[in-house]
């Protein structure tokens, strides 16, 4: 594909980087037009959008780091050279999520914000950007897919795409572009979800169960190492299994709570 998307000279504009920035913006620009029906200001809704970045980066390049631990070198001077080699890929996207939760929670807490009120209105904008996040995804040629005999397999063929060397020519899965297609849907269904009258958390929790459930398969059909795999999973959809069996049990404890408050 287009891991470089413009170059001048020795500047190199990663395409990956790109996407990932206008997903960003994007998320943003739904959500600022928004804020007085939640009675945010711009100053505190910034510091969250900060607070979200700094914690994706962090906590998505730390869980890559632990799963890919025995594929970054053979001593520990290899590993921390290919971690810091090139900062801009090696990214799993609930190691992110799971940083960026708790960071949050802890700013929206300090600050004497509704919780999920809060976070039923940012996490609508987070599979918008998610879905351009992933386009970069299959520009830079990361996190591809398995070989596939599907009419629509993809070949990458630019040496410098992240696919595994082995599988440049080769059709593959185009994981980044399910997973794509699935934010922009699950996007819109959560936009017409959260104009309707719900609980506080009903946005959250949908969000949190419908990601999980596609990524949970989505990762069936990746070709690139997901880290040690138990009992035929991979940490990912174990992270995405816990995630919706945790959330369906909150759902239940809320319920059972409302009738017995009755």
């Amino acid at each position: 594909m287009h891991p470089v998307f413009l170059k001048i000279g020795s500047f190199e504009l990663a395409s990956y980087g790109l996407m990932t920035a206008l997903g960003y913006a994007a998320a943003s620009l739904y959500l600022i037009p928004r804020l007085k029906k939640i009675g945010l200001d711009k100053d505190t809704f910034w510091n969250l959008i900060f607070i979200a970045f700094i914690g994706a980066l962090a906590g998505s390049k730390l869980l890559y780091i632990i799963v890919s631990w025995p594929q970054l070198g053979a001593t520990l001077t290899e590993k921390i050279t290919n971690i810091v080699r090139d900062f801009r890929y090696g990214f799993v996207f609930f190691g992110g999520m799971i940083a960026s939760v708790g960071a949050l929670i802890y700013y929206i807490r300090k600050k004497k914000l509704p919780l999920l009120k809060t976070g039923d209105f940012l996490i609508v904008g987070l599979p918008l950007g998610h879905a351009l996040g992933r386009i970069g995804c299959f520009l830079a040629g990361c996190c591809f897919g398995s070989p596939t005999d599907m009419p629509w397999g993809v070949r990458f063929t630019d040496p410098h795409s992240l696919v595994a060397p082995e599988l440049l020519h080769v059709p593959l899965h185009p994981t980044q572009l399910y997973e794509s297609a699935g934010n922009l849907i699950l996007f819109v269904l959560l936009h017409y979800a959260s104009k309707r009258p719900h609980k506080d958390g009903k946005i959250l929790a949908q969000y949190i169960t419908y990601y999980s459930i596609m990524r949970f398969i989505i990762e069936f059909f990746r070709g690139d190492y997901r880290g040690a795999y138990w009992l035929g999973l991979s940490p990912s959809q174990w992270i995405a299994l816990a995630a919706a069996v945790s959330c369906w049990l909150w759902i239940r404890l809320k319920k059972d709570s409302t009738y017995a408050g009755k």
